[in-house]
């Protein structure tokens, strides 16, 4: 192995033994100015051209870090841990890292089989879980800090509060895994332990030294520990139909009464957070995957569906990755994120309806296929509600009306300016995107109110 970078850490490193008269710098490698420096204070001589390209021993060796013992072919039993350095198979690092190629194995194979939980958005979660686990390995391989992400729509803060307080948000107890749980809730429990594992593992290998050197990744473990953790309170939740929570029937009552004061409480909406997703026009179909979408599971409006495929949106100061793709194919190439998804991308996209793209903003979508380059489509998708037409007789209301809907108990929210949406093939339900859902602390079968002034 040729290293193409000669720095002063890989010079230390390959000099742990013995120190040389010469270093042979071949022409395709490149000397930075720490290791040139290094060379210098050692009075070791560098020297290139042909020379180098004849004698270039001393940068071909693989060297072992444990006692700097060099060979000119790897050891079955050793292996690299970057560039020509050799440690143990059973190295803590590698053994972490192996941990981390299982936990990757498991959130695909979970992927594939997951199947639909209502507005839980299990699978782009899992998603998302994939990219933290592969940035983990990353951070790890390359020697660079972690990030913080949000996870549902939350902070790590939010979500680690969740995850302690499941009676405060869910209305359950602490869940006591047993055979007679829900197999999501099993599946997720499965993957929240191999997690555990991995946590376990970084404290091994990043304490061999006697302190913590990577309290960044074992944090960002021990935080996807709790998104998972939350994730099978929301399932449990979804499919416990014993009793009513936290709900306080005298407390419901003084409320509607003092509300009833100001307002006509007109009926319960079911309300559903919309993750970021796309739409794609037939030929952006065959430009990107070179085939028909494949359906992965209904959306709570009928004839429409989740897809197997997935995208990455590319702006000029961010990328968002592992993007939904819903079908059917429409007309035009469409895309709706949040504001927080904006500004990772770096762009500013028009809150509008769907559909509404004249003049909206333009990006770069890419599979592994083809990149595809749009003038525009992309907006941050304003709320709204869709209801059948006996919704929309019964609650008084009429297409394209615009309603004002209460959501939230401890974090109550008004949201203004609700679009109704009024089709035979509807159902009720109102959509709202992660950042309204984070601000009215939305969680799985939450519903609104929808109001009217009294005049």
């Amino acid at each position: 192995m040729i290293e193409k970078v000669i720095t002063e850490s890989f010079l230390r490193t390959s000099f742990l033994k013995e120190i040389p008269e010469n270093f042979y710098l071949r022409e395709d490698q490149i000397l930075t100015p720490a290791g040139a420096q290094f060379l210098s204070d050692r009075k070791i001589k560098v020297v290139t051209g042909e020379a180098a390209a004849n004698d270039g021993v001393a940068v071909q060796r693989y060297i072992a870090v444990a006692d700097g013992t060099t060979y000119m072919e790897k050891p079955e039993h050793l292996t690299q841990l970057t560039g020509n350095q050799l440690i143990p198979k059973d190295h803590p690092l590698i053994v972490f890292r192996g941990w981390l190629d299982r936990l990757q194995a498991e959130i695909l194979l979970l992927q594939k089989q997951v199947v639909p939980c209502g507005a839980i958005p299990l699978r782009e979660t899992l998603g998302e879980l994939l990219d933290r686990t592969r940035a983990i390995l990353r951070a790890e391989v390359v020697d660079e800090p972690l990030v913080s992400c949000v996870f549902l729509g939350m902070s790590e803060t939010e979500i680690r509060e969740r995850s302690h307080h499941p009676q405060k948000y869910f209305g359950l107890q602490h869940l006591e895994i047993s055979a007679e749980m829900d197999t999501t809730v099993l599946a997720l429990n499965r993957l929240r332990t191999l997690v555990r594992g991995a946590e376990l593992s970084a404290v091994a290998a990043f304490s061999a030294k006697g302190g913590i050197e990577r309290s960044d990744i074992i944090q960002a473990l021990n935080r996807m520990s709790s998104v998972i953790y939350v994730l099978m309170l929301q399932v449990a939740q979804q499919a416990d139909t014993s009793g009513d929570g936290m709900d306080n029937p005298v407390v419901d009552e003084i409320v509607a009464k003092v509300m009833a004061q100001f307002t006509d409480v007109k009926g319960d909406i079911p309300v559903e957070l919309s993750a970021r997703h796309v739409h794609l026009s037939p030929a952006a179909v065959q430009k990107l995957f070179g085939k028909e979408l494949t359906p992965v599971r209904e959306l709570s409006q009928p004839g429409q569906y989740l897809c197997q495929e997935r995208v990455r949106l590319v702006g000029p100061a961010g990328t968002l990755e592992n993007i939904a793709v819903l079908g059917p194919a429409r007309g035009a190439t469409q895309v709706e994120i949040s504001a927080t998804d904006a500004r990772i991308l770096g762009l500013s996209p028009p809150i509008r309806q769907s559909g509404d793209i004249q003049g909206s903003t333009g990006l770069k979508i890419v599979t592994d296929i083809d990149t595809l380059t749009i003038d525009e489509g992309l907006i941050v998708a304003a709320r709204h509600l869709h209801m059948h037409q006996d919704d929309a007789v019964r609650l008084g209301v009429k297409d394209k009306d615009l309603v004002r809907v209460r959501i939230g108990d401890v974090r109550s929210v008004v949201f203004e300016k609700i679009l109704i949406r009024v089709n035979e093939n509807y159902r009720l339900a109102m959509h709202i995107d992660f950042d309204e859902g984070n601000a009215c602390g939305w969680v799985p079968g939450m519903t609104g109110q929808l109001l009217t002034d009294r005049s």
